[in-house]
């Protein structure tokens, strides 16, 4: 989709706002979505994503159609590191979605649209759960024979 002339920016935030309407996000209630939310070097987040409890869970850099959005994954991924514990971001520019677990993935990818809240819960929770396999010391009950 491309911007009328002379609009730029705000046409991809009118995009990116129906885009979240459609997976559920609750644009109105003022503290699921959070507009040019400041941080705490000054800097405005384009939008801050929230728990149902009002903890910040993801960020959306947003971007004119005509950038390319892998030149703002470091700006994405630098607030989200001063909103602590924040490890998603997400880069949108009306026409396509990136998403970037920054922490697990070298770089940015491809999504078909934004995750829903739940989604958003539902894979921070597997985060915070997560047991890294090599970590586990091996049972020598069970992997401890000769013939291993």
């Amino acid at each position: 989709m491309t911007p009328p002339n002379g609009q730029k920016e705000a046409f991809s935030r009118v995009v990116i706002d129906a885009q979240l309407k459609d997976v559920g996000w609750d644009l109105t209630d003022g503290h699921s979505v959070r507009y040019e939310y400041q941080l705490p070097d000054g800097t405005f987040a384009d939008y801050v994503l929230c728990d149902r409890h009002g903890r910040a869970a993801a960020v959306i850099e947003a971007k004119r159609a005509s950038v390319k959005l892998q030149e703002a994954a470091a700006q994405g991924r630098a607030y989200a590191e001063q909103l602590h514990d924040v490890p998603y971001v997400f880069l949108a520019n009306g026409d396509e979605i990136l998403f970037w677990d920054y922490r697990t993935e070298a770089y940015p990818r491809k999504v078909a649209s934004f995750f829903s809240q739940v989604d958003l819960e539902r894979r921070y929770a597997k985060r915070q759960v997560r047991v890294e396999p090599l970590t586990k010391p091996v049972d020598p009950r069970i992997a401890g024979l000769d013939y291993e």
